[in-house]
């Protein structure tokens, strides 16, 4: 579809949306309370203002899917999420991941880097990108919460939110349980027990496993790549008094043990290969992932007198990543690029507010975050290659070469990341029908590295050396040591001011400015000392409107926004780290886009639902960056289209209930659109994603008044390639590729209690 064709399409629906609230107020249907509409597609509540509301009552873009939903559609992780929403990119990035959404991301997946659009777990910040791939189950929701939410929902949160909420303690006795067999030996399970001890306490026990062997096969010494193995426990214990107080607690173990992302290798600068299937590709060196951690978390509350409410929420983090690449490529040698974080995490948050219902609600607390984060990373030679080293060759039978240090160039950092931060916002109603909100923060954000990098330039680039070859005296000096110290200090203010009009029942028009800020950081690339970026700012202008019809059973949201970046911060390479890779603001940017939704439910049977996005992503005038060819091209990025960002994007599924004398069988059919769009700022051919469309169908059956089911499903039904990463990998010579998954298909049987 082309865009402007998406983009009529788009502004049709708004405005009919925004048409909406009359059609609301004449048919007579509509609830009669906006936060409560009637039955019909049913009322999901969300905590995306940090209170409890009904998503359709909330003036925020967001989109919301329910565990059920999440497993009847196989989303195990936020990676998964990019396959059915179309707000949301997930960037595969060698072990680890980033999130897009409205085409904000922050690639940088270093040590030092933020994410633009972070991941929170029951309210708990994590920054390593690496986390994206643990699992998420027992899962109450997913809200993706989309542009700037600095004001309430913590830092750096300039593209948006991906908040996933588990399912606590509830005061009863149950449990369910599942089961998934699939192709590539796929085997996907996940149970959970509720039990009520004394009244107003209970406890929960619930986790998860995930299997399956590697989507691709290696054709080198890596085993197959793309599999999965991980394993995951959880335990919560809830108490309600009947005095206002409340406390919650929950421990949880992770555990990821997989060989790893398989890359596909094309020609440095293009073309774009055939890779057919994509279901072979060439290592040269082993590779493997693995995560462990442990998380706990807490909340305390207490409703006073008076009205206020207190809220403290807390938690520890405890990680330990370690990832083997193939960096092989550049001089003879096969290497891998060894990677190890071992970041513990603390959150703290001190809440207050007042209750709803009347002319003024506010909320007001304190934030605080800790990382701090150990790094033992390097590139590592396993054994020389080349004519050389092999029969007859100048150094036969000295397969290694110089012995004296295997890694060319090793990175011992330990980091200290720390946030703090004082926030409010007020919602005070100017009549019966409109409503303003204000609010403002002040972050202060703080990072520290110390450490060393150690450059040996024989196994880096000179493995000769030591040899008698180049001649005695020739070869440079080594070790070359380069403090990686850095130290930054930064107070930024972001704020928001709406505007909310509920001019009838079950209608919601807003519009809003936000104030967006991401952190800045400093470089190094072990070869020059650390230098310094500033913070990335993003002004959001948006109007929306959220409208429930025909007694709830249509409902029909849109919106439009304008984001203005300023200082964005892009990746190149330059002088000031040695002719090295850097991150640095590069200049401003702008995004235009419109977005629509539909739900719909036709009679009891039949429900349909319809979300797309269209986007106009240009950065400004007089951006040159380097590239990290030898020696660096300048580019001018001008005009260029901002990365993971497709113009046009669209998702949507029909589903029918088929009622039989022995139970219901349930069909779904799905499908996301997404038109081409590009993973590098300098927007070259050879990394671009093509447009793809992927679809997914599914049947289920549940007997008449059982507590089973069981469904079949095949998801990626036409087997389609997609790509999840593309990059010029200068360092090792080539262009590198990774792949969403193929086609798979399975059957899943659920049983609660």
């Amino acid at each position: 579809m082309k865009s402007t064709t998406a983009a009529a399409f788009l502004l049709g629906a708004s405005l009919f949306a925004l048409a909406a609230p009359a059609l609301a107020q004449d048919s007579g249907a509509a609830a009669t309370d906006a936060t409560k509409p009637a039955e019909g597609l049913g009322e999901i509540v969300v905590t995306a203002n940090r209170v409890a509301s009904s998503a359709q009552d909330t003036p925020i873009a967001l989109n919301v899917y329910t565990g059920t939903a999440l497993a009847d559609q196989g989303v195990n992780t936020v990676r998964d999420l990019s396959q059915i929403d179309p707000s949301v990119n997930v960037t595969n990035s060698t072990g680890s991941a980033y999130v897009a959404v409205r085409g904000i991301a922050s690639t940088d997946v270093t040590e030092i880097g933020d994410p633009s659009v972070p991941i929170t777990r029951d309210g708990f910040f994590t920054n390593r990108s690496f986390a994206i791939s643990s699992s998420f189950y027992d899962v109450a929701r997913i809200e993706v919460l989309k542009g700037p939410q600095g004001t309430l929902q913590g830092r750096n949160s300039t593209g948006g939110l991906v908040s996933i909420v588990t399912v606590r303690p509830e005061l009863r006795t149950g449990g369910y349980a599942s089961a998934e067999a699939g192709n590539y030996k796929t085997f996907n399970g996940e149970a959970g027990v509720n039990v009520l001890l004394a009244p107003g306490f209970a406890v929960r026990a619930s986790g998860t496993v995930l299997s399956h062997k590697g989507y691709r096969t290696s054709t080198g010494p890596a085993f197959d790549g793309d599999d999965e193995n991980f394993k995951s426990g959880r335990i919560q214990a809830l108490y309600k008094g009947d005095n206002g107080l409340s406390a919650w607690v929950s421990y949880q173990h992770d555990s990821r043990d997989v060989n790893g992302d398989a890359q596909f290798r094309g020609t440095l600068g293009g073309p774009t290969p055939d890779f057919g299937k994509a279901k072979v590709f060439t290592s040269n060196a082993p590779t493997m992932t693995k995560l462990t951690s442990d998380r706990a978390r807490w909340e305390l509350a207490y409703s006073a007198d008076m009205g206020l409410n207190f809220i403290y929420s807390g938690g520890y983090d405890s990680a330990n990543w370690r990832n083997q690449l193939d960096a092989t490529g550049g001089y003879p040698a096969n290497r891998q690029f060894r990677q190890q974080e071992t970041p513990k995490t603390w959150n703290h948050e001190f809440r207050v507010s007042n209750d709803k219902g009347g002319k003024l609600f506010f909320q007001a607390g304190y934030f605080y975050f800790q990382e701090k984060n150990v790094v033992n990373s390097g590139i590592y030679n396993l054994d020389m290659t080349g004519p050389l080293f092999g029969p007859g060759g100048f150094l036969t039978g000295v397969p290694n070469a110089d012995q004296s240090n295997r890694y060319g160039i090793k990175f011992d950092y330990n980091i200290l990341t720390r946030s703090q931060a004082l926030f409010g916002q007020v919602e005070y109603d100017l009549t019966d029908k409109l409503q303003l909100s204000v609010g403002g923060r002040y972050t202060w954000d703080k990072k520290v590295r110390t450490g060393n990098a150690v450059l040996s330039l024989p196994a880096l680039a000179f493995p000769l050396c030591g040899n008698g070859f180049p001649a005695p005296g020739t070869c440079p000096p080594f070790p070359l040591t380069t403090p990686g110290n850095g130290n930054l200090s930064k107070g930024e203010p972001t704020w928001h001011v709406g505007l909310n009009y509920r001019p009838a029942a079950g209608s919601l028009i807003y519009a809003k400015y936000d104030r967006g800020y991401k952190s800045g950081g400093f470089n190094s690339n072990g070869s020059a000392p650390s230098v310094d970026y500033g913070p990335e700012r993003l002004d959001s202008f948006e109007v929306g409107t959220k409208n429930s019809l025909m007694g709830n059973t249509l409902q029909l949201n849109a919106s439009a926004f304008y984001f203005k970046y300023k200082g964005y911060q892009g990746s190149q390479f330059t002088a000031a780290t040695s002719s090295g890779s850097g991150v640095f603001n590069v200049g401003n940017a702008s995004i235009f886009g419109i977005e629509g939704s539909a739900v719909a439910l036709v009679g009891k049977a039949t429900r349909i639902n319809f979300n797309a996005t269209y986007l106009h992503t240009k950065f400004g005038d007089g951006i040159t960056i380097n590239n990290g060819a030898t020696p660096p091209a300048a580019i001018n990025i001008s005009g260029n289209r901002l990365p993971n960002a497709p113009g046009f994007t669209a998702s949507g599924g029909i589903e029918q209930e088929l009622p039989v004398s022995f139970g219901t069988f349930t069909a779904r059919i799905d499908a996301k659109y997404s038109s081409a769009f590009y993973y590098s700022v300098f927007n070259t051919a050879d990394t671009q994603s093509p447009e793809y469309v992927l679809a997914n169908a599914s049947l289920k059956f549940a007997p008449e008044n059982s507590f089973w089911e069981v469904q079949a499903y095949v998801r990626n039904v036409f087997d389609k390639q997609v790509l999840a990463y593309a990059t010029q990998n200068f360092n090792a010579g080539a262009n590198t590729y990774q792949f969403q998954a193929p086609r798979t298909f399975g059957v899943r049987g659920s049983v609660k209690f």
